[in-house]
């Protein structure tokens, strides 16, 4: 997965995720955290879902943004395979996620995430772009 690194975690699992603006990092870090439930491959973006979060900060945006796309997962099987954000100013996010309803079948089961944490959350502008380390609890 390009802009995506796994990072192998005693316990848990986290991503490191890339990209040249802040908008790429949050769809990235949704892409990663879909890759680490099914494989993405065999999604279809069949079905369009719209999310919306907001936060006091870019870095707890960011985290509740993961924790948002969990949920979503978790109460309604909704996997995301194209995001594209409609806005974003670092404490709100509008993105409309295409995807299709997790199906037993089609999908292959991949880790249960229960959550993004704080624990080591990094989220830093440099000279080459963004990047973003993000933990999940498994």
């Amino acid at each position: 997965m390009e802009n995506v690194e796994i990072l192998d975690i005693s316990g848990d699992l986290g991503i490191n995720v890339l990209g040249q603006t802040l908008e790429d990092i949050f769809i990235n870090a949704a892409i990663g955290f879909y890759s680490l439930t099914t494989s993405i491959e065999t999604v279809n973006a069949i079905t369009t879902i719209q999310v919306k979060v907001m936060e006091d900060t870019t870095e707890r945006l960011l985290v509740a943004w993961l924790n948002e796309l969990i949920y979503i997962f978790d109460t309604d099987g909704f996997i995301g395979k194209k995001v594209t954000i409609e806005s974003l100013d670092g404490r709100h996010i509008l993105a409309t996620l295409n995807g299709e309803y997790f199906n037993p079948e089609k999908h292959e089961c991949g880790l249960l995430i229960k959550a993004a944490t704080y624990h080591k959350l990094q989220l830093e502008k440099g000279a080459a772009g963004w990047s973003a380390v993000i933990i999940f609890d498994i």
